[in-house]
């Protein structure tokens, strides 16, 4: 696993949120904006690719997508553990959340996604640290930074060893503390100011209206896979726009 993966983007910036399989208000909304990898552009998905959605095979597709990038979330880890370890109870804990999917393909396909996409998203980066064309720094992660300062998470993937990095990492991908506090005390602001980084943008935990902001922290999962929920995308330079649409 590649745990840092450094982006310098030449054309316009997209970070879109959690997809869950929504691909089609993801192609709707890049569409409508003239994405071009050619000229540059980007799109970052904040992980949660597939699970629970209508389209999990072609969410994987953009991965081989030019200038497609992701990072790992907790349904690529959970897709992983199933799949590679071959782990009875790791086998529930992705069905429950939504993995049947899988089960439901053909086996020609089942074995593509093993084959093709299982070593693809087990090398995912877990954060990118992003600077886009006007030099604007965002620090991208799935759940959570875990600490106040953005380059003390890039040097703690770097040298932190066994037991204690994959404490980390759980956080980084799992963790709700810091939204949670965010939604229920204006207290802690500190906790909301990300040292190091223009704007730290995550997803994971579903909440509207999205973006939410708090300091410099950007929540960007509108729980596309929901009744009521959109997803949203995030056009990231020295000015911000959000972009949705419905699944």
């Amino acid at each position: 696993m590649s745990y840092c993966q450094t982006l310098r983007v030449q054309g316009r910036t997209f970070i879109a949120g959690d997809l869950h399989g929504c691909l089609t208000p993801l192609e709707s909304i890049l569409a409508g904006l003239q994405f071009s990898a050619d000229k540059g552009d980007v799109c970052i998905l904040l992980g949660d690719l597939t699970d629970r959605g209508p389209d999990s095979p072609g969410c994987l597709q953009l991965l081989d997508k030019p200038g497609f990038y992701s990072i790992q979330g907790n349904h690529e880890q959970m897709l992983c553990a199933a799949l590679r370890d071959g782990d009875a109870l790791a086998e529930y804990c992705w069905v429950r959340n939504g993995g049947n999917w899988f089960y439901e393909l053909p086996k020609a396909e089942q074995q593509q996604i093993r084959d093709h996409w299982l070593p693809k998203l087990e090398q995912l980066p877990l954060v990118i640290d992003l600077y886009t064309v006007d030099n604007v720094h965002v620090g991208i992660c799935h759940a959570d930074p875990v600490f106040n300062d953005w380059q003390e998470l890039l040097t703690a993937l770097k040298e932190y060893k066994a037991k204690k990095r994959d404490d980390l990492i759980e956080k980084l991908v799992w963790s709700r503390e810091r939204i949670s506090l965010a939604n229920k005390t204006d207290l802690l602001s500190e906790a909301y100011r990300i040292k190091g980084i223009d704007w730290c943008v995550m997803g994971h935990t579903p909440i509207r209206p999205t973006p939410y902001r708090k300091g410099n922290c950007l929540w960007l999962d509108s729980g596309a896979v929901f009744p009521g929920g959109y997803l949203s995308v995030l056009e990231a330079g020295k000015d911000l726009h959000c972009h949705q649409a419905s699944a």
